[in-house]
C-alpha cells in the first residue's frame, strides 16, 4: 500500500473532508480515479463525494465501467445527474450501452433535456459508426447572415465548439450546403454576405459510415474536422481526426490481441 493511500485511509476514517479535498486537489483525475478504485468499497462513495464537482466528473470517466457503476448505485439521483449531465458524449454513451436497459432509462431520465437528445441520438447509431464518435458542438450560420453577424456568432458561441478553424453554413431545414474556413471570414468585409463566400463544395461523413470510411476521408481531405449528416444531409454534428484514430487504433490493437490468442491455441 503506497503511503499517499495510507494517508487518504487515515483521512476517511477521521472524516478530514477539507485534508481530502486538498490532496485531491493537487492530482490529475486519472491518479484519483487509480485511488479511488483501490479504497474499500464502502469509502469509494465517501471519497467521490469530496471533489469538486468538475473534478469528479472528469475522475468518473477514468474509473472501470464496472467501478462506475457501484458508484452511480451508491449516489443519489443530484449527484448521479451532476456526473452524467458533464460527461463527454463518447464516454457517456459508452456507459449507457454497457449498463441493463432498465438503468439507462432511469440514467437517462437524469439527464438535462439537451443532453439526453444527444445521448439517445448517440445510442441509436450502430457500433463502430461515425455517429458513435461526433460531437454537437460546432459552428454553423446560414447563408443570407453578413460577415459581421458571423464575427459575433462565433466570439459569443465558439468558447463551446470542438474547432474554429471551419464554419459550417446550413439553410433554412437544417441541410449542410457548405464549409467555409475561418480565415476567409477575417478577410473578408463585414458587410459581404454569407452566401457571397460560398463555393458549394464540402467534403461529409454520413453518421452510418464506418470508422475506415472516416480515415479515408480525412486522409483525402487533409481535414481536422469533418462534418457528419444523417441520411437526408441535415448537418448533426462533427468528427475529429483525433477521435477517429484514437478508436481506429483500438480496435487495431483487439485485432492484435484476438490474433495472438488463435496463435496460442494453435501451438
Amino acid at each position: 500500500m503506497s503511503q499517499l493511500q495510507s494517508e487518504l485511509q487515515a483521512a476517511v476514517r477521521a472524516r478530514d473532508f477539507t485534508g481530502l479535498r486538498e490532496s485531491f486537489r493537487r492530482l490529475p483525475p486519472s491518479e484519483i480515479a487509480n485511488l479511488i478504485c483501490r479504497i474499500h468499497t464502502d469509502d469509494q462513495a465517501l471519497l467521490f463525494r469530496v471533489l469538486p464537482r468538475e473534478l469528479a466528473s472528469k475522475t468518473f470517466e477514468y474509473l472501470p465501467r464496472d467501478e462506475q457503476e457501484e458508484l452511480l448505485k451508491s449516489m443519489g439521483h443530484d449527484e448521479v445527474a451532476a456526473i452524467l449531465n458533464s460527461m463527454a458524449d463518447d464516454d457517456r454513451t459508452t456507459l449507457l450501452e454497457e449498463l441493463p436497459g432498465a438503468v439507462t432509462k432511469q440514467m437517462l431520465a437524469l439527464l438535462k433535456p439537451e443532453e439526453r437528445a444527444r445521448a439517445v441520438q448517440l445510442l441509436g447509431y450502430p457500433e463502430r459508426s461515425v455517429g458513435r464518435l461526433m460531437t454537437p458542438h460546432y459552428i454553423a450560420v446560414r447563408p443570407h447572415w453578413a460577415v459581421r453577424e458571423v464575427l459575433d456568432y462565433v466570439r459569443e458561441h465558439g468558447r463551446d465548439s470542438e474547432t474554429l478553424n471551419m464554419v459550417y453554413v446550413v439553410d433554412d431545414r437544417g441541410l449542410l450546403v457548405d464549409d467555409i474556413r475561418m480565415r476567409g471570414f477575417l478577410l473578408a468585409p463585414v458587410g459581404a454576405l454569407v452566401s457571397e463566400l460560398m463555393d458549394n463544395r464540402f467534403d461529409a461523413l454520413k453518421a452510418t459510415d464506418d470508422h475506415q470510411t472516416a480515415i479515408n476521408l480525412f486522409r483525402r481531405t487533409g481535414l481536422f474536422a469533418l462534418p457528419v449528416t444523417d441520411t437526408d444531409g441535415m448537418l448533426i454534428g462533427i468528427v475529429t481526426i483525433d477521435d477517429v484514430l484514437e478508436v481506429a487504433e483500438a480496435e487495431v490493437d483487439r485485432l492484435y490481441a484476438r490474433w495472438a490468442e488463435l496463435d496460442a491455441k494453435r501451438a
